[in-house]
């Protein structure tokens, strides 16, 4: 069959063709390169490429970024005891990452992301799904505390033209696979799929830039076929509709289903500014979200909403060999949850005796779970250079969120929020092949209250009130790396090569008469090339 339009089909197999070059260029190192790339110069790109920090891959065009990628295998552990009951006590986690920047060609750039990791977390409960908190209220879980196998395949393919008169064209697509599996009774199976699609432009005139991104997310999770390997008459399964409303019903899992599903549609505006010395990028967002829930027969609970707003500023104030770095972030998230109460409508055709069934909604409760999520974040850094390399740098970050949980009728709600500030710290030293990079800061609890209509039931008391440590608690907190990295010649071609351990610590002051901890104990091997 012969397309009426041999232009877009031509154009299609092109866009098909970079893509895969991309996804390619992600996962499989290109050596060649027209000096050798280090942490230093790596680091140093990285500092400069602002329009690699939004959704516009147009900007990768503006960015001209020399070719670099890296790919490692990472290994960590985290454990201890300051943690929230849906999370888990503790994770082994097993990790590859890399990515790519490349020229493809005098008019494309392109840039690939590959990242997969799995791992098993223990002791964890309440929650079957992959997204707990601040969200969808209408999930499902089991009292029963135990441990969790977890897959997660993120994948980010960008193409941006070079400038097209005072033009750059760009797409993207983000797409993610996530699977989080239960070992013990009852046993749940949560898959994800999610991709998002992303086009772009920049219109370019003297030394400022306005982009425009506009992007489709859809996300599908969903749960079937809970199962037991052993009999229990007593095993309750719960179904959640927000704080601690949540209902136990025993044999609950048996032909449990359940699929939650995701439209959508954000916005993204951008204006930069490039003059000597001195690189600025502003960027505002817009996204609505709507959200299905849908069990057997389509029997719906309810559905949620929500309208994420954010705003960023990107700052370079370039002094000799010093880059001044400013970064400014802010996001606002509003969310609600309408109540359906339905009723099972069963029709029996007449002629043939088949029943149909459908779930008909009775009652409709109107934003009856809400949700309010606020950050802040702000970073500065002060970065030193020698030539097109960073050799050491020096920072300070401030970050504060603040979230609100209500429901409505009777009324509950949760509050909480924290502010974090850190110092870090970072250097590679010259001809050795070592660096290190250290961060150290405390975190204030700023707000943490809970008021619940019925604190007696078990959801409220295994989830809600023993998570409010969590919130309440300050805590010290300290990181750090040490890296050595080492050029190799294999085949002929030389490349850098690296390894990496690393650590975070947290402990908390006392609450209730004990202190708590948290660590994470990790290693890294890779390449950059």
């Amino acid at each position: 069959m012969t397309s009426k339009h041999p232009q877009l089909s031509t154009f299609a197999n092109m866009m098909n063709k970079y893509i895969l070059l991309i996804i390619s260029l992600a996962v499989t190192p290109v050596f060649a390169q027209d000096s050798l790339m280090n942490r230093g110069k790596y680091i140093y790109l990285d500092t400069k490429a602002l329009w690699h920090n939004t959704y516009n891959a147009a900007g990768l065009g503006l960015d001209m970024t020399a070719n670099h990628g890296i790919a490692n295998f990472d290994y960590s552990y985290n454990g201890g005891d300051y943690d929230r009951v849906q999370e888990g006590t503790s994770t082994h986690n097993l990790k590859f990452f890399t990515e790519r920047f490349q020229k493809i060609s005098k008019s494309l750039y392109g840039y690939g992301k590959f990242d997969f990791n799995n791992g098993r977390t223990k002791d964890r409960a309440w929650a079957d799904v992959i997204r707990p908190y601040n969200s969808n209220p209408y999930f499902s879980g089991s009292s029963v505390f135990g441990n969790y196998d977890f897959q997660n395949i993120n994948l980010t393919a960008a193409i941006g033209t070079t400038r097209i008169g005072k033009w750059n064209f760009g797409g993207r697509l983000d797409y993610n696979l996530g699977d989080l599996s239960r070992l013990r009774d009852p046993r749940s199976r949560a898959e994800l799929l999610e991709y998002k699609l992303t086009p772009s432009a920049i219109y370019s005139f003297g030394n400022s830039s306005i982009g425009l991104a506009a992007w489709y997310n859809r996300r599908k999770e969903k749960i079937q076929n809970v199962t037991t390997v052993q009999t229990d008459p007593t095993l309750k399964y719960y179904l959640m509709s927000g704080l601690e409303n949540a209902n136990g019903t025993i044999g609950g899992y048996g032909s449990f289903s359940r699929e939650w599903v995701n439209h959508n549609f954000g916005t993204e505006i951008s204006y930069g500014y490039k003059g000597y010395g001195f690189n600025s990028l502003n960027t505002i967002s817009i996204q609505r979200g709507s959200e299905s829930v849908l069990g057997t027969y389509k029997y719906s609970p309810g559905k949620y909403y929500n309208y994420i707003y954010g705003l960023q500023s990107q700052n370079r104030f370039i002094c000799g060999k010093i880059i001044n770095e400013f970064d400014f972030k802010a996001s606002y998230e509003e969310g609600f949850a309408d109540e359906y109460r339905q009723k099972l409508i069963i029709n029996t055709d007449s002629a043939t005796g088949f029943n149909s069934y459908r779930y008909e909604t009775q009652i409709k409760f109107n934003k009856r779970y809400q949700i309010r999520v606020f950050g802040l974040d702000a970073h500065y850094r002060m970065s030193f250079t020698e030539g097109d390399a960073v050799f050491a740098y020096m920072g300070l970050k401030v970050n504060y969120n603040t979230v609100s949980n209500k429901y409505l009728l009777n009324t509950s709600e949760l509050k909480y929020g924290r502010l974090n500030i850190a110092l870090e710290d970072g250097m590679n030293f010259c001809n050795t092949g070592f660096g290190y990079a250290f961060s150290a800061g405390y975190s204030f609890s700023t707000r943490n209250s809970i008021n619940l209509a019925n604190n007696t039931n078990e959801y409220a008391q295994g989830v809600l009130l023993s998570d409010m440590k969590y919130y309440a608690v300050d805590y010290g907190f300290v990181h750090g790396e040490l890296i050595y990295e080492r050029p190799i010649k294999i085949k002929g071609t030389t490349s850098n090569w690296f390894a990496k351990v690393y650590g975070d610590y947290l402990k908390t002051k006392k609450y209730e008469n004990s202190a708590y901890n948290k660590y994470t104990l990790g290693v890294s091997v890779g390449i950059i090339y």
